[in-house]
C-alpha cells in the first residue's frame, strides 16, 4: 500500500509544476451513495495529463503522456497497471482535452475506450517515461490495444470499467480483474 500511495504523490508531483499546470476538482456521488472524488491535473510543460478517482478501496489513475504517446491505467487495488499506445487520431489533444473538462458536462462528451490486456508484461519500465515509471513502480504492468468495440476481443476472461471524469473505459482480456 505504501508503494501505491508514494506513486500517486510521484505522479501528482510530476504532473503539478507551478508553472502552465491545471487543476479541476470533482466530487460526486458514486453508485452506491458514497463520495466519488475526482481530480485531473493537466501539465502543458511537460504535456501529461493525470487522472485520479478516489473512491476508496477501487480507487484508479490514469496518466496520459502525450510526449510519450502513452496511456496509463492504474489499478492499486489490484495492484496492476495497464498501458497501451495513445491512438492519436481519436485521442483528442490536451487542449482539446481541456476544453472538455471544463465543459458545464463533461460527462457528454465522454470517451468511450476499449483495450484487450495481454498477458505480455512490461519488464523496464524506464523506456516508458517518468511519468509511467513513477505510477507503476512496484506494480505489474501489462500492455494492451486499443479495440473498437469490446466484443472484437477474443479469449478475454473478463472486464473491468474504469470511469475517470470524461474517460469512460474498458479493460478486457488476458488477465483476471476480478
Amino acid at each position: 500500500m505504501k508503494t501505491v500511495i508514494l506513486a500517486v504523490v510521484l505522479v501528482e508531483l510530476l504532473v503539478n509544476s507551478a508553472l502552465a499546470s491545471n487543476a479541476i476538482q470533482l466530487i460526486n456521488k458514486g453508485n452506491d451513495g458514497g463520495t466519488v472524488y475526482q481530480t485531473v491535473n493537466i501539465n502543458h510543460n511537460v504535456n501529461v495529463a493525470a487522472f485520479n478517482t478516489y473512491f476508496g478501496t477501487h480507487s484508479t489513475n490514469a496518466v496520459v503522456d502525450y510526449n510519450a504517446g502513452l496511456i496509463v491505467y492504474q489499478m492499486p487495488y489490484k495492484r496492476i497497471c495497464v498501458v497501451s499506445r495513445m491512438n492519436r487520431s481519436s485521442f483528442p489533444s490536451i487542449s482539446q482535452l481541456e476544453n472538455m473538462i471544463h465543459e458545464e458536462n463533461p460527462s457528454l462528451h465522454a470517451l468511450h475506450t476499449n483495450y484487450g490486456v495481454s498477458n505480455k508484461v512490461v519488464r523496464n519500465l524506464y523506456q516508458l517515461g517518468k511519468p509511467i515509471q513513477a505510477m507503476c513502480g512496484g506494480l505489474t504492468t501489462y500492455w494492451a490495444t486499443e479495440y473498437p468495440r469490446p466484443d472484437s476481443l477474443v479469449g478475454g476472461r473478463g472486464c473491468a470499467g474504469l470511469h475517470l471524469l470524461i474517460l469512460d473505459v474498458k479493460l478486457c482480456g488476458g488477465i483476471t480483474f476480478f
